[in-house]
């Protein structure tokens, strides 16, 4: 599975070392989404395991048949941090386990890492490893880890679908040098794959080399000019791609608790592949066959925006996140131009009532081998009730809506509302969930 053995070795190792790590906000930590409240409160180290039951109207299968029903379903987790005079490292685990009872083969198991080590090798040098990974059955794609647009993108799972097994693995390394304290130059390379057990669709594997220069011209404010090479290859189809990015980026805090990161830019993109061709008749009666296949090339740029906005709300926190980018086509094309947008919004554990919400909303339009539209939309809510310090009773409800331009799956709406336990062994002060 390439990259995603390096998230398994993290896993094992992480937890040996790591406790809470008080982040600088985004502008000041490089390639750190923008650092939440809750999550400086959270405790250093803290495992969580749930049991809830529920109902689910029913994915798609790869029949195109559609049978939902009640089920049940583990979740669970390990948050933890460390912060230590050189280093900073932190762990993100979530998993999933759901049977359901009438229709076992729909059983699922979904799982999600994020890790993040920051090693101060000098006063001038320092080295930044993340992993980001996801194994998912039929999980929530728009579910995708938070970070600062200076990062880009991480690969991910795509439209979902039908219900068959994607791994998505991202495996990012920096190093910046700083040769003041107001400004820092950063060369980077990345390695992502993309791989989908449903045999028709493509799979994704590549590269890409990063480098940008920042500079703080501010207290709380930094500017920033970036620089990326991205290489696609695609397995089931032919065909591959480059896609070269100029940006630039501003960050700043806006208040106490509110800060606003920016990245515009445009890439440059090139790609060769394959698209279904009407024969001409003469040739078609030769053959027998009224279809053929041609290579194509495609020269084009298209525009490169992300944006992310965090805001403290007493005890509660808002996040906005909005990305036009060119990414994977999620296995039906090669590339798609790729529009996303999400809102969430959190309080702190530590309150008897605790809300949750989010909203999502992502496009994909191909840009190469099958011309193809698609809108994914999330939306769902979750209440969770104090019963002890160590335990809470969580109610959820999430609907999800799939459309595709062309083909069976449009107006494809999905229900799903689940209550249950939540455990946590260490008491959690305050946090996010």
């Amino acid at each position: 599975m390439k990259n995603w053995y390096i998230a398994i070795v993290w896993a094992c190792l992480a937890p040996l070392c790591l406790a809470q790590s008080a982040q600088a906000p985004s502008l000041l930590s490089r390639g750190m989404s923008a650092e939440s409240g809750l999550t400086r409160d959270a405790p250093e180290f803290q495992p969580s395991i749930g049991i809830l039951s529920g109902y689910d109207n029913g994915p798609l299968g790869t029949d195109f048949e559609r049978i939902g029903g009640p089920f049940q379903e583990i979740d669970g987790g390990l948050e933890a941090r460390r912060s230590g005079g050189r280093m900073n490292l932190k762990l993100d685990y979530q998993f999933g386990l759901r049977h359901y009872t009438s229709a076992a083969r729909l059983d699922r198991s979904n799982h999600n890492i994020s890790l993040d080590a920051r090693f101060l090798v000098s006063r001038r040098l320092t080295l930044i490893l993340r992993d980001v990974g996801s194994s998912a059955s039929y999980g929530n794609s728009l579910e995708q880890p938070a970070t600062a647009a200076s990062a880009g993108f991480f690969a991910d799972a795509g439209p979902e679908t039908f219900h068959r097994r994607t791994i998505a693995n991202t495996a990012l390394a920096d190093l910046v040098f700083a040769p003041s304290s107001r400004t820092s130059i950063a060369v980077a390379g990345d390695g992502f794959v993309i791989e989908r057990q449903f045999q028709p669709l493509a799979d994704a594997v590549g590269w890409r080399a990063r480098a940008d220069l920042a500079h703080r011209y501010g207290r709380h404010k930094t500017v920033s000019l970036a620089y990326s090479f991205t290489h696609f290859d695609h397995s089931h189809s032919f065909g591959g791609a480059d896609y070269v990015v100029f940006a630039a980026g501003h960050s700043l805090r806006l208040g106490k608790r509110s800060e606003l990161d920016l990245l515009a830019g445009a890439g440059l993109i090139r790609s060769a592949g394959v698209r279904a061709v009407e024969l001409d008749p003469e040739i078609a009666r030769l053959l027998g066959t009224a279809r053929g296949v041609e290579i194509f090339r495609l020269h084009t740029w298209a525009p490169h925006l992300m944006a992310t906005w965090l805001q403290g709300i007493g005890r509660a926190e808002m996040r906005l996140d909005f990305a036009r980018i060119v990414s994977d086509g999620g296995g039906l094309t090669g590339l798609a131009r790729q529009n996303q947008g999400s809102w969430t919004f959190s309080a702190a554990r530590a309150r008897s009532w605790h809300p949750s919400a989010k909203l999502a909303v992502r496009t994909y339009r191909s840009l190469d081998t099958l011309l193809y539209d698609n809108t994914t939309a999330l939306a769902g809510a979750a209440l969770a009730r104090r019963l002890s310090p160590r335990a809470e009773a969580v109610v959820r409800y999430e609907f999800a809506f799939y459309n595709f331009q062309h083909g069976l799956i449009q107006n494809f709406g999905r229900h799903q509302v689940a209550a249950g336990i939540v455990y946590y062994p260490f008491a959690p002060s305050a946090g996010r969930r």
